[in-house]
């Protein structure tokens, strides 16, 4: 410690005498001069210490272990990610579909058997009541919730669409309650959207492709 670094340490000594003493310290603790030398003089009272040799082991320790840790931290999320992905239903999830019924010579489902389900498209859901695995046709209802949208697709085999509630559009057409539309194999839909919301019966091929 140089000279000047050893009176600037008495001088805190002095100080901090000053200011535990009840009256000198009252009236030094309002004295912005009296801060300034103990601002001035602080970093000067602590001595130079060196770090023990193993602390820069432990640092790049504690660094290699951070890093492992946010690998496997993000690993986990990665593998969630998927998991979730491959929970997701198919957007066609009607390709999937098998027949529920014997061969008879009449089929008849009631509104209250059956079951709604979503596919991969949010606020889209679909009802089998038939499929004809030998035609490959699927006889389905379509829900769509108010603001949903259908990608573009080019059909396998012709399509028929009736709609029963509510409102469809399909590009510039906007088809309501009571209309009815075909599209026959290998022509393309556009996206179809709804504005209120839709319950549609639709039959068509199981293997449409999906163009966007």
């Amino acid at each position: 410690m140089n000279s000047k670094q050893s009176q600037k340490k008495e001088a805190l000594h002095d100080f901090l005498l000053e200011l535990f003493d009840e009256d000198a310290g009252q009236a030094e603790a309002q004295n912005d001069a009296a801060f300034a030398r103990l601002a001035e003089a602080l970093p000067f009272s602590l001595e130079l210490q060196m770090p023990p040799a193993e602390l820069k082991l432990k640092i790049f320790s504690a660094a290699r272990a951070f890093e492992k840790n946010a690998a496997t931290v993000a690993n986990a999320e990665s593998a969630a990610r998927t998991r979730s992905a491959n929970l997701q239903p198919p957007v066609q999830l009607w390709k999937n579909w098998a027949s529920r019924f014997d061969a008879k010579d009449l089929i008849v489902q009631r509104r209250d058997e059956g079951r709604w389900e979503k596919t991969g498209v949010e606020g889209v859901e679909v009802k089998q009541l038939f499929v004809d695995p030998k035609r490959d046709y699927v006889t389905m209802l379509v829900r769509m919730q108010a603001g949903a949208s259908y990608p573009s697709h080019r059909h396998n085999g012709f399509e028929e669409c009736y709609v029963l509630q509510g409102d469809l559009s399909v590009g510039e057409m906007t088809l309501r309650t009571g209309d009815y539309q075909r599209a026959e194999g290998g022509s393309v839909h556009v996206v179809q959207s709804t504005t209120d919301g839709c319950l549609l019966f639709i039959v068509s091929s199981q293997h449409d492709e999906l163009l966007a």
